[in-house]
């Protein structure tokens, strides 16, 4: 099983994975973490370095890849996937999830790979308006390539319904 996940920032990507991961035995991937080398500091990868990791990634039998990154260093998890997952959550949502996030990193019951600060808030904020103006439409020209192996989840309550089909193995 070959998944791939986008959608903008706090619409739920990486939970998703995660579930889909435990629930399938699958391992999961983040494209930021191919994007960055996440050691001490954090630095930005090559192109080449991207794609050779995307590479490893993606020679697997199965995976879960989840991300916003739809660049051309990615494409080609689209291609390989069986299933891709479009979470085009309201925005009322997302921004309810990131500043839910938020909070829970300044109390410390979630970890976060970058400083919490409200200027980071503020950022994913203008990143979620960057997603809606420039990947939302490279995504539906993306979807009509394949419209039959693209799944939309519009609302929450969809996610529960689409673990439960994937894990009766009805849409591979």
């Amino acid at each position: 099983m070959k998944i791939r996940i986008i959608g903008s920032v706090g619409s739920g990507k990486t939970t998703l994975a995660k579930k889909l991961s435990d629930i399938e035995g699958v391992p999961f991937f983040e494209t930021d973490r191919i994007v960055w080398k996440r050691e001490q500091t954090e630095v930005r990868r090559t192109e080449s370095e991207k794609r050779e990791l995307l590479k490893q990634i993606i020679c697997q039998p199965d995976w879960i890849i989840e991300g916003v990154h739809i660049e051309s260093w990615a494409m080609e998890s689209f291609t390989q996937a069986d299933v891709v997952i479009f979470l085009d959550i309201p925005k009322h949502q997302i921004r309810y999830q990131l500043i839910k996030r938020q909070i829970k990193q300044l109390l410390r019951i979630e970890s976060a790979h970058y400083p919490i600060r409200i200027k980071m808030l503020k950022q994913m904020f203008y990143w979620d308006e960057l997603f809606d103006r420039k990947t939302k439409p490279i995504i539906q020209n993306k979807r009509m390539e394949e419209p039959q192996k693209w799944l939309t989840i519009k609302k929450k309550n969809e996610i529960k319904k689409i673990l439960q089909t994937i894990s009766s193995r009805d849409i591979v």
